[in-house]
């Protein structure tokens, strides 16, 4: 039986890949919550009518936030950030409003100063994706199992946090509460550095190619899960990067000393304590990841 949604007039301004499994997800869960696409691109937005992701949609964003109880930003972080500076004045005086993207502190900075008093933002992060992007690769099972954080305002109203936590959790998501600074420095190590690393090893992969792809060729599955973040194009992490780059320099900082550590190690010899050490760190974070899927 389809449960009492939190929230019944939602707008999702940006309709992409999370936008759209984020409608998808939600309508799969609450039969009578209306949601309206927000976004410029006519199509697009047509094209999430038709997958079912959302039931209306505007270009004009005074007209498709109109009167809606939530609002979710889902798109890139450098939209996010101006789009948070034009909305103020349509947006109804008890909207809840939140956003997905992977960096929150200039982005709650940006809200808590724009928005008005009567209208509570709650940063919000879903640690999960794709590769690939567009509604069309949408999905409503994307969240399930995965992390979704929310960044309060010191002085949130905490029925509207409780609201939010249990739409998180009916889309199979784990929410998890924590400051904006707290998150921008854990993620910077569990997604941003994961994304250069997979980036830069496409790279240096590339310039060891030979035009009859012989690289490519005798590749593995190891291989290809480690350049699968490769395939994100620059477009998503521009305004991610911009808006982490100190918390992220540091764990290039680090990972550069470690790998400088593994070169001598390697002439040394001595690489198996970096291997011992990584294997009882992959066997933690299994422990961990199968006591939170049991739990779930």
């Amino acid at each position: 039986m389809s449960k009492e949604a939190p929230f019944q007039r939602i707008a999702i301004y940006g309709v992409g890949l999370i936008g759209g499994s984020l409608g998808l997800a939600l309508k799969k869960r609450y039969a009578r919550v209306h949601i309206r696409g927000v976004g410029r691109d006519t199509s697009r937005l047509e094209k999430a009518r038709t997958m079912g992701t959302i039931d209306a949609f505007d270009t004009d964003a005074a007209h498709g936030l109109e009167g809606c109880d939530l609002v979710i930003l889902a798109t890139p972080v450098e939209h996010i950030l101006q789009i948070l500076e034009k909305i103020g004045s349509i947006l109804a005086p008890s909207a809840v409003v939140t956003d997905v993207g992977s960096t929150k502190r200039m982005i709650c900075r940006r809200a808590w100063h724009h928005l008005p008093s009567a209208v509570e933002f709650v940063g919000g992060h879903p640690v999960a994706g794709r590769e690939v992007t567009g509604v069309e690769n949408s999905a409503p099972g994307l969240f399930e199992g995965a992390p979704y954080i929310l960044c309060p305002h010191p002085g949130a109203r905490s029925e509207n946090l409780q609201r939010l936590i249990h739409m998180v959790e009916e889309i199979g998501a784990r929410p998890a509460v924590m400051d904006a600074e707290e998150h921008d420095q854990i993620i910077a190590w569990t997604s941003h550095l994961p994304q250069l690393i997979s980036t830069a090893l496409a790279n240096v992969s590339s310039q060891q190619e030979t035009p009859d792809n012989k690289l490519i060729r005798v590749t593995g599955s190891g291989f290809q899960d480690m350049i699968r973040l490769a395939g994100s194009p620059y477009s998503v992490w521009q305004g991610i990067l911009d808006t982490n780059d100190d918390n992220i320099d540091l764990t290039l900082e680090a990972l550069i000393r470690q790998l400088e550590k593994m070169r001598a190690d390697l002439k040394g010899r001595r690489l198996s304590y970096d291997f011992d050490r990584a294997v009882e760190f992959y066997n933690a974070y299994r422990r961990l990841k199968d006591s939170s899927r049991k739990r779930g």
